[in-house]
């Protein structure tokens, strides 16, 4: 197969939780330039809709939809959509997550059980509705976004997440056992692990850029170029001998 097709996307049909903004955009701008037909879902319906509407400017086939993912329900629902618009779904990006900076003893309870229902259990029920037809179809790639803080705890000049990165290490867990389980169908499981990309999540560290920037060895956060590719590439025909990898996406941080 020449270079250009195996960094190829055209004709594959891709989930994306989370793609109204954020890295979930930056992933399913760089999927719809390889070529590939999309679902964008999220908890906000309307700011959903407007991203896919950017993601067909660029000449996608691109649909948008509502969905809470730690709703079993609701995740039935759009994992049956995505069939009925498309046939199937070759690709899963398990991006949709809440964070949560604060020392573990003055995490409420709830910011707890939020942050495992939606990083946790949301990856649970779609990887487990959606890889239904990819085992059925015996073919599949499935994306898990995890975090540097799964490695290594944060600069306390920079945030403190423990509650958030221990969500982050269970999916790298998941991703290295489904990896060697869903082998025999022919679905490979990775996860991405990104350093510093300014989104709505970070916008309270807005303040701390200069402190973030001299804890990375390229000297710059990271920003849409650097990390829509990566994606890319785990979704494509050039990845198809990799499974269970993490592919750290940091300007160095972890080195």
């Amino acid at each position: 197969m020449h270079v250009t097709k195996l960094f190829s996307l055209e004709d594959k049909v891709a989930i994306i939780t989370g793609g109204s903004k954020g890295l979930g955009f930056m992933i399913a701008e760089g999927f719809a330039e390889a070529g590939a037909r999309l679902l964008l879902c999220s908890r906000k319906q309307d700011q959903c809709e407007e991203a896919a509407e950017k993601i067909r400017a660029l000449g996608a086939d691109c649909h948008a939809t509502g969905c809470d993912v730690a709703d079993p329900d609701a995740v039935k629902a759009m994992a049956a959509l995505a069939l009925k618009r498309f046939g199937k779904v070759d690709i899963l990006v398990n991006n949709a997550g809440m964070a949560w900076g604060d020392e573990l003893e003055d995490t409420p309870l709830e910011r707890w059980d939020q942050m495992y229902n939606i990083n946790v259990r949301g990856t649970f029920l779609c990887t487990t509705e959606v890889g239904r037809n990819m085992i059925a179809n015996k073919s599949g790639k499935i994306i898990n976004l995890a975090s540097i803080t799964a490695f290594k705890a944060s600069d306390p000049a920079i945030a403190i997440t423990p509650a958030y990165a221990s969500t982050k290490g269970a999916l790298l867990t998941l991703t290295k056992s489904l990896a060697r389980y869903w082998a025999k169908h022919n679905i490979t499981v990775n996860a991405i692990a990104p350093g510093i990309f300014p989104s709505s999540a970070t916008k309270g560290l807005d303040k701390k850029v200069n402190i973030m920037e001299a804890a990375i060895p390229l000297g710059r956060l990271g920003y849409t170029d650097d990390f829509k590719g990566t994606a890319v590439f785990l979704a494509s025909p050039a990845a198809n001998y990799i499974t269970g990898h993490v592919l750290v996406v940091d300007g160095g941080m972890l080195t």
